[in-house]
């Protein structure tokens, strides 16, 4: 082996990193790493941890190729090995790379490496910002987040980060406590939950120990207080954490909070204590799109080398439900399904396993984005090539950004598929009329019912 060229590597590592996605790296990149390089023959082999990640990188073959050629002036090829790492192949005495593996010894050393649930679920739920798969829809939050945690105290604060339940707002909170506590050690840093801190401010004024209570919390230099929504209808406790806020924000100490809902919407919560949540930066979590879904189903199935075809692993991302959570909860059932009945998962098992987590019926009468436009384009008397089209005018503009709305809504399509069906529309835009229609709605009665009407409309088609 010669262990020289291995810098060459390195620098391919540094240069994909300009181009491709982070769920590619992440996921793939680097995840490869450097075997050996035969200059008689000019390949390049590279070892990677199981057979999903080998079938996988295979694509980004010709860009590794034409980066190596590029920084070391070979004209290199590159293949792939299998090395199984030896803390998931115990069995196995051998650290010989394994470049093709019959199915069946696949199957057999997978039954010996499966975790066990309590395993399963730590794993899944190993709350860091590598961990973290960063999608569209979470890019900013994420890394927002990053930037807090490098600096705490020094920018962005308060950091408030807000989202539907399952989205992942405890994760990017407990990844801020995890990176502080390793890169600052001297620092004193609590994650609590809202209803953790009004237990414990039950328990100290119970026993007339408030100024301990106050010291704990006050001498704090990170504080992460989760579910902040908890604290609506509860004065005696709003009253406490105000004068805890002035005195951290004072003191130029961090502090990070979460809600399921925007923090103005938020009832029987004290104005005052409102615009305190929001005097820093604040940014929203949205719900994972077809593309980061695919993104961490494929994640999950390589840690526990979980053998699932690539059409089941649509299926489910297309129809299962609009969080992360609902996500995961599939995928431990489908891991226990394989691990029990020694199978790997195709299409057929991934629909009956999951037939009662998946959106009722949607496989079995799938709706059309190009119906919907039609019935919308038809609802405000319009053509269906204008709605699809580039004319800009004020009518047309809110009937396409109608029918994307539904087009999200009810067909669970990710944004960039439904932007296929109007004109090549960018995800971006997609999201844009989303979020434009959501607040149209809160606004307007008659746009409200219009949308109910078409729903009610199209369903019944």
């Amino acid at each position: 082996m010669k262990n020289g060229y291995s810098i060459y590597w390195d620098g391919v590592k540094k240069e994909l990193e300009g181009f491709l996605s982070q769920n590619d790296l992440h996921i793939f990149i680097n995840r490869i790493n450097y075997h050996d390089f035969n200059p008689k023959t000019n390949i390049m082999t590279l070892s990677v941890p199981s057979n999903f990640i080998k079938d996988n990188v295979t694509k980004f073959k010709n860009d590794i190729e034409s980066t190596l050629f590029k920084i070391s002036g070979y004209k290199c090829s590159v293949k792939f090995i299998v090395i199984i790492p030896k803390n998931q192949d115990t069995n196995n005495k051998s650290s010989k790379p394994t470049e093709v593996v019959k199915k069946e010894n696949l199957l057999e050393k997978k039954k010996k490496i499966i975790p066990t649930k309590i395993d399963i679920d730590n794993k899944i739920d190993d709350y860091s910002f590598d961990s973290f798969i960063i999608g569209n829809s979470n890019e900013f939050a994420a890394k927002a987040a990053r930037a807090v945690a490098e600096n705490p105290g020094t920018q962005y604060n308060p950091y408030f980060v807000w989202g539907d339940s399952g989205l992942g707002k405890t994760h990017l909170l407990k990844s801020i406590e995890k990176y502080t506590r390793d890169h600052f050690p001297s620092k004193k840093v609590k994650y609590v939950t809202s209803e953790e801190f009004t237990n414990d401010f039950v328990n100290y004024l119970s026993t007339k120990k408030m100024e301990q209570f106050r010291i704990k919390y006050r001498k704090l230099d990170v504080l992460l207080l989760d579910d902040v929504q908890f604290f609506a209808n509860k004065e005696g406790i709003q009253a406490e954490f105000f004068n805890t806020f002035n005195k951290l924000y004072d003191d130029f100490k961090q502090m990070v909070f979460s809600c399921d809902q925007p923090i103005k919407k938020v009832k029987k919560m004290e104005d005052r204590l409102k615009s305190r949540f929001a005097m820093g930066l604040v940014v929203d979590l949205r719900p994972p799109d077809f593309e980061l879904k695919m993104a961490i189903l494929k994640n999950m199935s390589e840690i526990y080398s979980l053998n699932i075809e690539f059409n089941a692993m649509e299926y489910i991302c297309t129809n299962i439900g609009g969080n992360i959570r609902d996500l995961k909860s599939a995928f431990k059932i489908l891991q226990a399904y394989s691990s029990i009945m020694k199978k790997s998962i195709d299409l057929a098992i991934a629909k009956e396993t999951l037939k009662e987590r998946l959106l009722a019926d949607l496989h079995l009468s799938p709706i059309s984005v190009d119906k919907i436009i039609q019935i919308v384009a038809e609802y405000f008397n319009h053509k269906a090539y204008d709605i699809t089209g580039t004319k800009r005018t004020q009518s047309i503009v809110l009937a396409r950004q109608i029918a994307m709305y539904i087009s999200r809504k009810i067909t669970r399509l990710s944004t960039t598929q439904i932007g296929k069906y109007f004109g090549d529309k960018e995800h971006g835009t997609v999201m844009h009329a989303t979020k434009k229609i959501e607040d149209l709605i809160t606004k307007d009665t008659k746009i409200k019912k219009d949308i109910e009407i078409l729903i009610e409309n199209i369903k019944s088609e």
